[in-house]
């Protein structure tokens, strides 16, 4: 190999730590992109990872967490097709337009890049001169060009493959299916009086999945039940604001796990996952589209389920409980969750618990999704990895196996006071179940 083709990825990683310091950090040299760190320049993974955290970095504002993970599905299926137009090593998810002669670098900046501009996702970041800055290091030539070319139609396809998906027949908010009179049904917690997106699980299509019911849990428990009962006070007491019984630990989970940009939290999650692993850029953009497609039929599934089931919230369950027919319930009217799930900085207030039906956990789901994806591509569930949140400053929590990640996650939600533990438990192990479909039927 000539001395040039060396220095290349070199000045390349070398003009990243200096040139893009407005971004926030990471260094480039974490992620395994090393000169040399293979036996071929494909080896070199840095592009795909730098767009994923730019695309983290522009999904990291306010939207709805099923919208964030819809377009986080997008942009990282348009890098991996792009890299499989030009080596077809995994299957391809929208595109097909080979050319084996354009360079892999322009080919990922460029899906990305288009994919961000042509979903109107710049949220008044550079990105432009993130991907002005990029493409300069980049040499002039065919190869260049080419690449352009071709990031920019996977940017297309995805796009157009999901034109007709059902997003547009989204309804943001509706006072339809109405409150629950019912012990069990679900009643608006907080002070709108709608239904947030109750028909996305219906009219939005699969990724890779059959259906969106295709991994429907098997439902709450009968608010008659035993089991409720025990679920019920757990709740109360692990989840209540005032005159709880949480350790400081649970406490401590329940305030670190609550970033409700869920696509955010696990893709950081996931990325410190592979932070000292050889993966190239197809194994790479390969495992990103895996995760965030996962993540996007997880979405598509707990709503459908939450809305199929349409059960109500703890914060509902205890203050209503003279009516539910338990005798192991007391009801306490003047409970709330300890976490307030997003605060709004106009009227009506607060949404304390998140104002959607309970059951299954969505957050929960998630975690299982994630966990699961991370253990079947890496095929290992043993990963030392310290996590930090946004909701805890100066807290890292140290994880030696992605099982505990996952259920401290689910426990955390409980503690939090927005879920029943079977809403948990039921959740993880249905997003277990659809990654380990996505993995074995999508990007093969």
């Amino acid at each position: 190999m000539k001395r040039s083709d060396y220095l290349k990825p070199i000045l390349l990683l070398a003009f990243f730590v200096v040139a893009l310091t407005a971004c926030r950090k990471e260094d480039w040299w974490d992620y395994g992109g090393k000169p040399g760190h293979g036996s071929h320049p494909d080896s070199e993974n840095a592009m795909v990872l730098f767009w994923n955290e730019r695309l983290e970095t522009v999904l990291s504002t306010p939207m709805r967490p099923p919208d964030r993970g819809r377009v986080f599905a997008m942009v990282e299926i348009a890098v991996h097709d792009a890299l499989n137009n030009i080596k077809p090593r995994y299957k391809r998810f929208a595109l097909n337009a080979q050319n084996g002669s354009a360079s892999k670098d322009a080919a990922v900046a460029s899906a990305a890049y288009h994919a961000i501009i042509g979903l109107d996702l710049t949220r008044g970041f550079p990105v432009q001169d993130w991907y002005d800055s990029v493409m300069a290091l980049i040499p002039e030539g065919a190869a260049k060009q080419k690449g352009i070319a071709l990031g920019q139609k996977a940017a297309e396809a995805i796009i157009a493959n999901r034109a007709n998906d059902g997003y547009t027949e989204v309804i943001s908010s509706s006072p339809n299916p109405p409150d629950g009179t019912e012990p069990g049904e679900y009643r608006q917690t907080n002070a709108v009086p709608f239904r947030m997106i109750p028909n996305w699980g219906t009219v939005l299509r699969p990724w890779v999945l059959q259906s969106n019911y295709q991994f429907r849990p098997a439902g709450p428990y009968a608010v008659t039940s035993r089991e409720y009962a025990i679920d019920f006070n757990e709740v109360k007491k692990k989840g209540a604001r005032v005159g709880s019984n949480r350790t400081p630990h649970e406490e401590k989970l329940a305030q670190f796990w609550a970033d409700n940009r869920i696509s955010v939290l696990w893709n950081q999650f996931a990325r410190k996952a592979i932070a000292n692993r050889k993966m190239d850029a197809w194994e790479t953009a390969r495992y990103f589209a895996v995760l965030h497609t996962a993540l996007a039929d997880g979405f598509n599934t707990a709503l459908e389920s939450k809305y199929h089931f349409y059960y109500w919230r703890p914060e509902t369950a205890i203050k209503e409980a003279a009516n539910d027919g338990n005798p192991k319930t007391e009801p306490d009217l003047n409970w709330v969750p300890f976490v307030i799930e997003t605060v709004q900085p106009t009227p009506p207030g607060n949404w304390v618990s998140p104002p959607i039906p309970e059951y299954p956990s969505s957050y929960a789901m998630a975690g299982g999704v994630a966990t699961e994806v991370i253990k079947q591509l890496l095929g290992t569930d043993r990963i030392t990895i310290d996590m930090t949140s946004d909701l805890l400053p100066g807290v890292t929590i140290r994880y030696n196996s992605l099982s505990q990640a996952a259920r401290d996650n689910s426990l955390a939600k409980i503690y939090a006071g927005w879920y029943f533990r079977k809403a948990v438990l039921d959740g993880e192990d249905m997003g277990r179940k659809i990654a380990s479909y996505v993995v074995k039927n999508g990007f093969k």
